[in-house]
């Protein structure tokens, strides 16, 4: 008989101090913007812009009325495999990599690049296309803040890790870069932590901004031609990490 065990949320045991009240912003589907501004596709970024639900658009953009006809769960369902295959096939994987981690079929898995390739051209002619030539030419890639990374494995081997370290290190940049404009206009914030895509940080309760005003301080554009500005969520609590819940755009409390 299986043990069922449950583990226990460590993130309770950081609490703020006496006070304050605490913080955890996170960016909002960040990696999938990144890939759809390195893309240039402008569906992509008008459908982020809208603040539109970008997995299940394209669910039913993969699938139509198969995806549209589903309610409650299989719903939920079908627009996570939609999310996990799209964000795998962004990221260089191949057919048979999606279908082993998706059950399905080889074949099932091509169809699905395929559609999504025809949908979204720029993924591949842009985005891969882009970084398939750096490395060819000398085997060093940029993200749009100007950090570069030099690999110095086989092309084919480190293709995908470097369409991966794009998306990776600019969504870090956004948090790192954040948190220091938040301190920047607030600078009696703490900041605590970073953890990618995500910051942590606490206010006296007695000088707090507003949520607004929090969320304003911590956008930061990332510097493509047409400028990228990835929103953020913002959770809060009096009691710990682990007790945070996510607060209306305007609130603190």
């Amino acid at each position: 008989m299986g043990l069922n065990i449950v583990l226990p949320n460590v993130r309770k045991l950081f609490i703020p101090d006496p006070g304050y009240i605490m913080f955890e912003a996170d960016l909002k589907g960040a990696d999938a913007q990144v890939v759809a501004w390195e893309a240039e596709d402008e569906e992509l970024k008008a459908a982020f812009r809208a603040g539109i639900d970008i997995h299940s658009k394209n669910a039913e953009d993969m699938w139509g009325r198969a995806f549209t006809s589903l309610s409650g769960v299989a719903r939920d369902a079908k627009r996570q495999e939609t999310k996990k295959g799209v964000h795998a096939i962004n990221y260089g994987a191949s057919p048979r990599t999606v279908a082993i981690s998706l059950g399905w079929t080889t074949h099932e898995a091509e169809t699905f690049q395929r559609r999504w390739f025809s949908l979204h051209p720029g993924i591949p002619n842009n985005f891969h296309g882009r970084i398939r030539d750096a490395l060819s030419r000398n085997r060093t890639i940029y993200n749009a803040f100007g950090f570069r990374r030099v690999f110095f494995d086989r092309i084919d081997n480190c293709f995908t890790e470097a369409l991966a370290w794009i998306p990776q290190s600019t969504v870090a940049l956004n948090s790192f870069i954040g948190f220091f404009a938040l301190e920047k206009k607030f600078p009696w914030v703490e900041p605590l932590l970073q953890v990618h895509d995500s910051v942590v940080f606490q206010f006296p309760i007695a000088r707090c901004p507003k949520a607004k005003e929090i969320q304003a301080a911590l956008a930061v554009p990332t510097p493509y031609p047409d400028p990228l500005i990835i929103p953020w969520d913002l959770k809060s609590s009096t009691k710990s990490w682990g007790d945070m819940e996510k607060i209306p755009e305007l609130e603190v409390a």
